[in-house]
């Protein structure tokens, strides 16, 4: 994930501190937790976006520090080798302080929802949402079809790549028990390739392939 879409996704800009980021990242988990938005297909994939987000930018912040507090140590080891010997003492009436002025600073909070300001973000989200009413409807060839548009659109996205091969893997089980063996196997493999990286989606499929070798043993 980009650092901008990182910025987007928690609200917050740029120039943003470490405690900024994690004031918005908490109102965020806090506002898309699954326990808080059991109704809400979507909100397990808008809390993991946050999640995914706040990591990122931390982790980031930490290496700017790390970059620039190198930097620092090597400016100052040249420095100090390069630097001529020091003039000799002299002494003088020490200056006056500065007197100190005292400088306000007000957080502004951004009550900006950035999922909802993000039409890009909010058309996937709302897909996503739109596979899985579909597939709990088991409508699953329109399904198909609504999320292999999908990736064509968003390719190469996680949360696609993943609801694409669970529906394949769920029409692949209607065409089991509807006895379609040879079709179930193209869908089946369709899967496997889609996400071969899902461990346990890949568990189910081999189990369904063994199921439809053995189907195709006793006919």
């Amino acid at each position: 994930m980009h650092l901008s879409e990182c910025y987007r996704l928690l609200g917050v800009p740029r120039n943003a501190t470490l405690d900024d980021i994690k004031v918005a990242y908490r109102r965020l988990a806090r506002k898309y937790h699954p326990d808080v938005n059991q109704n809400d297909p979507t909100a397990a994939d808008k809390f993991r976006l946050v999640q995914e987000a706040y990591k990122t930018l931390k982790d980031a912040d930490k290496g700017d520090l790390e970059k620039e507090l190198f930097s620092k140590n090597v400016a100052t080891r040249s420095q100090a080798n390069s630097a001529p010997p020091p003039p000799p003492k002299t002494y003088s009436k020490p200056p006056q302080p500065h007197p100190k002025i005292k400088i306000e600073v007000k957080q502004v909070s951004n009550k900006v929802d950035p999922i909802s300001s993000n039409p890009e973000l909010k058309l996937k989200l709302d897909m996503l949402r739109r596979v899985q009413d579909l597939l709990k409807q088991k409508k699953y060839v329109v399904a198909i079809a609504v999320v292999e548009g999908m990736s064509e659109r968003f390719p190469n996205t996680p949360e696609v790549i993943h609801w694409q091969a669970v529906t394949y893997h769920r029409w692949s089980s209607e065409l089991i028990l509807n006895g379609k063996l040879r079709e179930a196997e193209i869908y089946l493999n369709k899967a496997l390739t889609t996400d071969p990286k899902n461990r346990e989606l890949a568990f189910e499929v081999n189990r369904d392939l063994e199921r439809i070798k053995q189907l195709k043993n006793k006919s």
